[in-house]
């Protein structure tokens, strides 16, 4: 696997700008590219808008390349385990060196199998709707992301939990 590593802010809008228009083939989309476009929409966006975002996005880019596929748990598990991770980060961390953090750490998507039960992760239902990890929890995944919130956002932060959002797509 290529390292990612971006260099400005731009590069990373580029990346969700050609994921939104679908200008990347289904190959070029990789797991990079979508911890990259998750982590742009966390740091940019209330929680919940940023896993509706996602979501649209995903089913928006699947849609476009004739696919089905889109899975409910897979696409919410890493929206949260990033938020987790970005707040954790300290506030004066820029979205660059938040989003090359993230896909330095979160690169294999093999992750996934470390907190679900491949049966479980996918099952039908988990397809569908929202389903829990059964082997780890995502430590702290209900107090996401403050941490990339800029000082000077004006945005509420109450209400930003993604555990009481949407469980289906």
């Amino acid at each position: 696997m290529t390292e990612v590593v971006y260099q400005d802010e731009s590069a990373i809008r580029s990346v969700v700008e050609r994921f939104e228009s679908c200008d990347y083939a289904l190959d070029e989309f990789t797991h990079a590219r979508h911890l990259t476009v998750a982590c742009w929409c966390l740091c940019t966006m209330p929680p919940e808008e940023a896993l509706t975002r996602m979501r649209a996005g995903l089913m928006q880019f699947i849609a476009h390349h004739r696919r089905h596929g889109y899975h409910e748990t897979i696409t919410r598990f890493w929206v949260e385990l990033l938020g987790d991770f970005l707040g954790g980060l300290p506030s004066g961390t820029s979205l660059v060196q938040k989003t090359n953090r993230a896909v330095q750490r979160f690169g294999s998507k093999d992750l996934l199998f470390a907190y679900y039960t491949r049966e479980r992760v996918m099952s039908d239902t988990a397809r569908r709707e929202w389903v829990q990890p059964d082997l780890k929890s995502i430590t702290g995944a209900q107090a996401l992301p403050s941490g990339c919130l800029k000082s000077s956002d004006s945005r509420s932060e109450s209400g930003s939990r993604l555990a009481g959002g949407p469980s289906g797509a």
